[in-house]
């Protein structure tokens, strides 16, 4: 009877802060025109090729806030700065042949690339792949579709 009481709550509560594991989607994000967001596409569908998945399978698009976009693309907290920031999360197949790394090591791999670009200029200013990403806490966001 105890587990069923717990296990009640637990649900309570992940229904009540937007779900566990659900996405919210928003139909639009603060700042992001047409215009804007077609540039997006293309630099989003650029880095994705370049990262060896032309097609990958989810791409989302969230405003936020430079520290809190880097917290979310498990980052940490060592990247400081209030400048309003889009952070976008594609998932996919990933191999990061640009990266630099030890002599000889084997080029980082991942389901899952971050970018976090300038709101105003779209100018990509952190990204990484693979990570513990976490969302959650930037709000709801909005998916691209590649073509």
């Amino acid at each position: 009877m105890r587990s069923v009481v717990l296990a009640a709550c637990v649900f309570a509560v992940c229904a009540g802060l937007a779900g566990c594991g659900g996405t919210h989607h928003a139909s639009s994000l603060p700042g992001l025109t047409q215009a804007k967001l077609t540039r997006l596409e293309a630099i989003v569908e650029k880095t994705a090729k370049a990262d060896g998945d032309a097609q990958p399978s989810s791409v989302m698009v969230y405003a936020s806030r430079r520290h809190e976009a880097n917290i979310a693309a498990g980052a940490g907290t060592g990247v400081f700065g209030e400048t309003p920031v889009y952070l976008v999360i594609m998932r996919g197949n990933f191999v990061c042949n640009g990266c630099t790394g030890p002599l000889g090591a084997a080029a980082p791999t991942g389901d899952v690339v971050t970018m976090v670009v300038a709101r105003k200029t779209l100018q990509g200013l952190d990204g990484g792949i693979g990570g513990n990403i976490n969302p959650s806490g930037v709000g709801p966001g909005l998916p691209l579709s590649l073509s």
